[in-house]
């Protein structure tokens, strides 16, 4: 019987060593006193026979390690983790404890899996990762400077904005366009989305109009020269631009507005009254391919101004998902003696006090002044 035993209890133990050789980690089982009494193969093979040898020793250290994760583990139970490095190579270490029958803690269990390739992955993603991070620096401070400067445009009109982009760089862009002496291009848009594949799309829109020249003079061509030029673009159908483009002229007093899907209505301030114009349109994408776009004359007088903005104002919602959209109208009319940065930006701090300051898309705002 004994020898029945014998021969069971060295097949059992061949059976564990065979099981701890076939595994890619290293493993080695540690004393209280810091000696290696067992390990297995694949360390074996690494760093030479060390059993009967002080941990620490055998990986080519001259001291003791200043956090020792085998005590830790041997003195309060506990699973500890750390790096190593052995030679060229990075290990993440797991010491486990191991218990007696009586529920003692006598040793403790190593296991060394190599991260070598894992760190060197995570240097190059970092690496990437902060180059990446100055780019978009790059292109947030380019898009920033593109976006035109409050003041005095053409001695006629006068302009005061607010952008704030929900992510890095954003997909609402406004601009002013000085056409000739007597005419003036202003326009509001917001693309789909935000981030940087919408900011690229508003770098286009800018270019775009810029190289129309005196061609801007007509509202209802310059839509369509911007839509022909975005269909060339040949991007998916869930990218989309709206867009509202005016043209004012300082003899006149006339601004002439086209509607390319901008579901923010300008609302204009005379001195008398406030009022949201309401402009049909549809957006400028790649569904629709026969779109006729109307203009509507406004005439103005001197002191009359008029506010554009963008959907991350009107359809901020709160806990209960309703949209801000209707206060809009409502702040203009209570502010409407105020001046025009007062009120843009107690719009803003409304809008936020209403989303629980959650405004999570791009907010646009530009209100133009006539002198």
């Amino acid at each position: 019987m004994e020898i029945i035993l014998t021969k069971k209890l060295e097949r059992q133990k061949r059976f564990t060593e065979d099981i701890l050789a076939g595994m890619i980690d290293l493993v080695r089982v540690v004393d209280k006193n810091n000696r290696i009494i067992f390990i297995n193969k694949p360390m074996e093979d690494l760093i030479g026979d060390v059993r009967g040898e002080v941990c620490y020793r055998a990986l080519g250290k001259r001291c003791k390690c200043e956090t020792c994760i085998t005590e830790t583990t041997i003195k309060y139970g506990k699973v500890v983790k750390k790096e190593e490095i052995i030679g060229n190579k990075i290990f993440s270490v797991v010491s486990s404890p191991i218990r007696d029958e009586n529920g003692e803690i006598y040793c403790a269990v190593e296991v060394f899996r190599d991260v070598t390739e894992k760190k060197e992955m995570e240097k190059i993603i970092l690496k990437q990762n902060l180059k990446m991070r100055k780019d978009l620096d790059f292109a947030k401070k380019i898009q920033q400077r593109i976006i035109p400067k409050d003041g005095i445009y053409n001695n006629i009109i006068k302009i005061y904005s607010k952008y704030i982009p929900s992510e890095m760089l954003g997909g609402d862009v406004f601009d002013i366009i000085d056409i000739d002496e007597e005419n003036i291009g202003i326009y509001m848009a917001d693309v789909a989305g935000h981030g940087v594949t919408a900011s690229m799309i508003t770098m286009f829109i800018r270019q775009t109009l810029k190289n129309l020249k005196t061609d801007a003079l007509d509202s209802v061509y310059t839509l369509n020269y911007l839509k022909s030029r975005y269909k060339e673009l040949h991007l998916d159908d869930n990218y989309y631009i709206t867009i509202l483009y005016g043209v004012f002229n300082k003899s006149s007093f006339t601004i002439k507005i086209v509607n390319g899907g901008h579901n923010c209505m300008p609302i204009v301030f005379r001195q008398d009254k406030v009022e949201e114009v309401f402009l049909p349109g549809l957006p400028i994408c790649t569904l629709f391919d026969d779109i006729g776009y109307n203009e509507y004359n406004l005439q103005l007088n001197s002191g009359d101004r008029i506010l554009f903005y963008t959907d991350g104002i009107s359809e901020a919602r709160n806990i209960q998902k309703e949209i801000y959209s209707d206060r809009i109208l409502e702040i203009c009319l209570e502010n409407k003696s105020s001046s025009s940065d007062i009120l843009i930006q107690r719009i803003i701090d409304d809008a936020r006090d209403f989303s629980n300051n959650n405004l999570d898309d791009d907010v646009a705002m530009m209100m133009m002044e006539v002198l």
